[in-house]
């Protein structure tokens, strides 16, 4: 097979995969038509607050988190259950 005669594997890209072109990097430098601003950062929530009151908060949270995910799988279980 000669250089000329593309053959079944004349369409692929000569680069390595995963690289992106010189012409696409030119592209990207600007901003994206219909792009949005970044928005503003969440205010942190007291940075000098009380570490206590933080860990707390922290506590309830992922509390909150376990018992969401054990009420859904309850019910997931419930559901599976056959009815009398």
């Amino acid at each position: 097979m000669s250089p000329d005669d593309p053959g079944m594997l004349g369409n692929l890209p000569r680069s390595r995969p995963g690289q992106r072109s010189d012409k696409r990097a030119a592209a990207r430098s600007g901003p994206a038509k219909g792009s949005r601003p970044p928005s503003q950062p969440a205010p942190a929530a007291e940075a000098t607050g009380d570490p206590v009151g933080g860990a707390l908060k922290a506590a309830a949270k992922g509390a909150a988190t376990g018992l969401r995910v054990a009420n859904g799988v309850t019910r997931e279980v419930l559901r599976r259950l056959p009815r009398p």
